[in-house]
């Protein structure tokens, strides 16, 4: 019996899992409704991906990941890149529970490495939209914009894992 409350007490202590819950995406390079529906169709085969929303006329996605997930941004990105296209900006959705950010530093969140950049010192409760500030997730002049400030090079990993460069 007392294994069993401990056992119990384990489960009921550890944290719901951290989730990005959902991204918005804007492809650059298309040029006709065909082009859209390459993208649609490769961002479904992403795993963790629950449903795309299209916006044919602004070339957007709405993405919207499965419950408990492991979301990998880098797929989501290769998809479009796959299909024949770019990202010209990205943005996730992700939903905190008491997580301290400040500037210039990075956290661990939902499995991925996030850095802030431009941000004040503050405590994230809530659903919260990052902007990806990274090559290949930005245009090309957006990126540049960014590419010149120093913190944009450094890189602070966790278990070899990848750092995204965020910011609200």
């Amino acid at each position: 019996m007392k294994k069993l409350l401990v056992i119990a007490t384990l489960l009921l202590s550890v944290p719901a899992m951290a989730q990005i819950k959902s991204a918005s995406l804007t492809a650059s390079g298309l040029t006709c409704s065909m082009c859209s529906k390459a993208i649609y169709k490769a961002l479904l085969k992403v795993p963790s991906i629950r449903n795309v929303d299209v916006d044919i006329e602004k070339s957007t996605y709405g993405i919207h990941f499965k419950e408990n997930a492991s979301v990998d941004i880098d797929a989501v990105k290769k998809a479009v890149l796959d299909a024949g296209f770019s990202v010209a900006s990205m943005k996730v959705t992700a939903n905190f529970n008491n997580v301290a950010v400040a500037n210039d530093a990075p956290i661990t969140f939902a499995g991925s490495n996030f850095y802030f950049l431009g941000i004040s010192k503050q405590t994230l409760n809530g659903d919260r939209t990052l902007t990806v500030l990274d090559k290949d997730y930005l245009s090309a002049r957006d990126y540049k914009k960014y590419s010149n400030n120093p913190e944009m090079k450094k890189v602070a990993t966790a278990s070899g894992s990848k750092t995204y460069h965020v910011t609200f």
